[in-house]
């Protein structure tokens, strides 16, 4: 199967957080749950993880989500949250249960599904246009003000892939 792709339904899962909470899709009054698919030793997700935090704290209050689904054990995934400042959900899917279902062919990916379980749009590896046009879309339907997720002269690359 290939990666999912934007107008496709996500197949809902449920994963528990490294704060041992059970996280199931769909199963939430999230508006907008933004998925990021990580490793713990992927050195693009390193780099996108600061970024995915601004958009967590960009529109957390106007209805978003985020869930980060380590493809790692529970104590590497809560080390990496903690060293990466991530406050949104960690999830573990150190048996890939959930991953062969969406079958990213990188990390990070990023799926932005909404209540009704569609995917809106999908984010591929570390692409600061990318994002910012993400965080456009969420702005757009959350009704929010949108915000820069990542700036040109912050010092990181444009593009790292996955």
């Amino acid at each position: 199967m290939a990666t999912l792709t934007i107008g496709q339904t996500a197949p809902a899962f449920t994963l528990r957080g490294i704060d041992d909470k059970q996280y199931a899709l769909n199963q939430h009054d999230a508006r907008l749950t933004l998925v990021v698919f990580f490793k713990t030793t992927c050195p693009t997700c390193m780099l996108a993880f600061p970024y995915i935090e601004k958009i967590q704290r960009a529109y957390r209050d106007a209805g978003l989500q985020v869930w980060g689904v380590s493809q790692d054990a529970r104590d590497l995934s809560a080390e990496f949250a903690r060293a990466y400042g991530a406050t949104f959900a960690i999830l573990t899917d150190a048996d890939l249960r959930v991953a062969r279902v969406y079958d990213p062919e990188f990390v990070p990916t990023t799926f932005l599904i909404d209540r009704t379980g569609k995917i809106n749009d999908c984010l591929i590896a570390f692409n600061k246009i990318e994002l910012n046009r993400v965080a456009k879309v969420i702005a757009e339907k959350l009704d929010a003000p949108a915000a820069l997720i990542a700036p040109d002269d912050d010092g990181n690359p444009v593009f790292k892939p996955g």
